[in-house]
């Protein structure tokens, strides 16, 4: 079976640990596009004017994650790619589309600024339900946190962090712009962990098939 720290932070959340020398700290992502990079990137920007404490997420690197896995031995990869092929060989593709800004938790303890999506989440939630499936086949435990589909703007400062009104007052002041993010692949993605941030290598894309 596949070692997986149990209680291991979402990729996004930026709590996750690395993994050990011999293991690599995998996820499984759709790539937003280019659109949706530009809405990160605004956001950003609308951030950076009104003062808001935000550690911004690199754009070039935007993704959507389906399942983080956490550290894995690379000798899994191969059954791992095998598995993600044959989800996406039963899936159609599809377009989201950016949305409404949200934090989590919650306002009054904001730690991460986030877009939301809209559009067929029905379809991305069985997109997410056939991947975990798929690796719980390979030996990956199943996530027991539900799936909360969102792209990162950035980590909130907490030293000290905005007050609940600052934090309001910023989510009503970021547009809501409709940017379409397609769906069209599934990736594995490896993320090491570096001063500067993380690198991501893209070890598998699988082409989800076209729409009739």
């Amino acid at each position: 079976m596949m070692r997986r720290t149990a209680h291991e932070a979402l990729h996004d959340s930026g709590r996750a640990a690395a993994a050990p020398p011999d293991e690599w700290r995998l996820f499984v992502a759709i790539d937003v596009g280019a659109a949706a990079r530009e809405v990160l990137r605004a956001a950003q920007a609308r951030c950076q004017r009104e003062g808001f404490p935000l550690r911004p997420v690199d754009p070039a690197g935007a993704h959507l994650t389906l399942r983080f896995l956490g550290a894995t031995d690379p000798a899994h990869v191969p059954a791992l790619g095998a598995a993600l092929r044959a989800v996406a060989a039963n899936q159609t593709a599809f377009v989201l589309h950016t949305a409404a800004p949200g934090v989590f938790p919650n306002a009054a303890r904001a730690r991460v600024l986030w877009l939301g999506l809209t559009g067929p989440l029905a379809r991305l939630a069985a997109l997410q339900e056939a991947t975990e499936a798929a690796l719980l086949g390979c030996g990956v435990p199943r996530e027991t946190r539900p799936f909360a589909p969102h792209l990162t703007i950035g980590r909130v400062a907490d030293t000290p962090g905005p007050t609940a009104a600052r934090t309001a007052a910023l989510l009503a002041a970021l547009p809501v712009v409709a940017a379409p993010l397609p769906v069209t692949a599934i990736h594995l993605l490896r993320s090491t962990l570096a001063p500067g941030g993380a690198r991501y290598t893209t070890l598998l894309t699988a082409l989800l098939r076209d729409r009739a």
